[in-house]
């Protein structure tokens, strides 16, 4: 099954909330619903090379790497993470199985794949204070010690876990992989630790912090340097005379998850919208993501809101949150690391 809006919890009933725990504390999320294999064996690197665009073979055992999945004519059709548990084994996760199966087609001599979608749970817990919410259930120095795209093994409230240090949100945060007989166990445990929350808030976050959602943004057949991802492509030719941008329009209540039913290529003049929120870090903005052509990407460029669906939008930086991206990759502090009695 393929990642579907309709098969995930929209909210906990207060999606301002749920968004703001997240800015200001710590929330929990259950994205149990991505797709995840383990490739293993000598021949592992070269079947991931063939899978995606990125090198492999230099990562770093305990790190983890974003990626692309790639289409015909250099067309992004999905992003992926990518875990090197060792020298000969790595995990890939996705939200469309479609790639796990494709990923599983490449297996031969030397690589094996192993689909472990409905095997497994995983949680985030998301914010400034996630390793104050997790350090209980766990050991607090070994979690403090993980680094920004990395993971390492730990045990949390009991449960043997893959633990990374990375987030859909802008914020500090965890990712928590655990076998699915566990899940109902760890997701308690968690849930007294962090407030939990629902698929909208995340959507806002990520909108705010500018990261894609494949659903919504590869919808029109962008290629990396379209998307601004060209670094995870570096032999995709660019294709298509669109850029995504983000932007800002005159206040309109939305309700998230948000995505336009019908979606066209932009004229000149006009951005296609592809995902848009009332932010809650941005005191109730309307913003959101879209595709101009290229010589209408200036931050400042007033554009018609595709199809009078926005008023008064103009273009303005990516991403409209910490736009230096500093937030996530932060140190903790020393407060947060030192073990507790």
């Amino acid at each position: 099954m393929a990642f579907d809006i309709a098969h995930v919890i929209p909210d906990f009933g207060d999606v301002e909330g749920e968004t703001r725990a997240v800015r200001e504390s710590a929330a929990l999320f259950d994205f149990s619903f991505i797709a995840r294999a383990r490739v293993s064996g000598d021949g592992a690197i070269a079947i991931l090379e063939r899978f995606q665009p990125r090198s492999v073979g230099d990562m770093v055992d305990g790190t983890i790497r974003y990626a692309l999945r790639l289409g015909t004519n250099d067309v992004v059709e999905a992003d992926l993470t990518l875990w090197r548990l060792d020298g000969r084994t790595f995990e890939v996760m996705s939200g469309r199985r479609a790639d796990i199966a494709a990923l599983a087609a490449l297996a031969g001599p030397g690589a094996a794949v192993v689909d472990l979608s409905d095997a497994s749970a995983i949680f985030a817990v998301q914010g400034p204070h996630s390793l104050d919410a997790l350090a209980p259930l766990g050991d607090r120095k070994h979690l403090a010690a993980i680094p920004y795209f990395g993971h390492a093994e730990a045990t949390v409230a009991g449960v043997t876990c893959r633990v990374g240090r990375l987030g859909y949100t802008g914020e500090k945060g965890f990712e928590i992989v655990a076998d699915k007989s566990d899940a109902a166990r760890l997701r308690a445990a968690l849930a007294q630790r962090a407030r939990p929350a629902g698929f909208a808030a995340a959507d806002i976050l990520r909108i705010e912090a500018g990261f894609i959602l494949f659903v919504n943004e590869c919808r029109l057949g962008a290629d990396p340097v379209a998307l601004g991802l060209e670094r995870l492509a570096p032999r995709a030719v660019a294709n298509s005379p669109f850029r995504l941008v983000a932007f800002t329009a005159q206040p309109t209540p939305i309700r998230s998850p948000w995505r336009p039913e019908i979606l066209y290529p932009p004229a000149r003049g006009e951005i296609a919208i592809t995902s848009a929120c009332t932010s809650i870090a941005l005191r109730g903005r309307t913003i959101g993501l879209g595709f101009v052509h290229t010589a209408d990407a200036t931050p400042g460029t007033r554009l018609r809101g595709g199809a009078g669906t926005f008023d008064h939008v103009s273009v303005d930086h990516m991403p409209l949150y910490d736009p230096a991206k500093r937030r996530p990759r932060g140190p903790w502090s020393p407060a947060a690391t030192r073990t507790r009695p």
